[in-house]
């Protein structure tokens, strides 16, 4: 949560504060002037009447203007939030996106790492270590040369192959 957004935060908690203050302070006085008037003339009563008149003016006023400002802050929080909440939509696409394409890229990469005829990840030496034929295709071993037998080409681009056309790689990074 950003400071700002704490700041309205700590604002409208002081606002909703003051408002129940103005009411136990407004119920006390209410109070005090019900005990006061029993033991009074007229003309007093009267008096104390337009007094506590006044202070409920004076309170209404406050309240009014304490709920304007709670209304005015409540409504920047909000379009804070709107705002925020948008924004986090938007991240939380362009993460997907990104995810999206990464998963995409590991896929391929995947493929890249498995034997095409049968889908096993070759090794770098074995009976299904990574070969090549002369069209640059890759195969595991023991796969591309039961294929030769049978078709004399490769499986991927159906050029003619040989088994003398079966190159070994060398390499650190093969998968196992």
């Amino acid at each position: 949560m950003s400071s700002n957004s704490s700041e309205s935060l700590n604002d409208i908690k002081s606002l909703v504060g003051k408002m129940i203050f103005m009411q136990v302070t407004e119920h006390l006085f209410l109070r005090a002037q019900q005990v006061l008037d029993s033991e009074v003339t007229i003309e007093e009563r009267v008096r104390r009447m337009e007094v506590l008149n006044n202070n409920m003016k004076w309170f209404n006023s406050e309240r009014t203007r304490i709920l304007e400002q709670l209304q005015l802050k409540i409504s920047g929080q909000i379009s804070v939030e709107h705002l925020n909440a948008m924004n986090m939509s938007e991240n939380v696409f362009e993460l997907r996106e990104g995810l999206d394409g990464l998963s995409r890229r590991m896929d391929s990469m995947q493929e890249d790492i498995k034997c095409p005829i049968c889908l096993s990840p070759w090794s770098s030496n074995g009976r299904h270590r990574v070969v090549s034929l002369r069209c640059g295709h890759l195969f595991g071993n023991s796969c591309i040369r039961t294929a030769i037998r049978r078709s004399h080409r490769c499986p991927i681009c159906r050029r003619r192959a040989l088994h003398a056309d079966v190159r070994r790689i060398f390499s650190r990074r093969i998968m196992h």
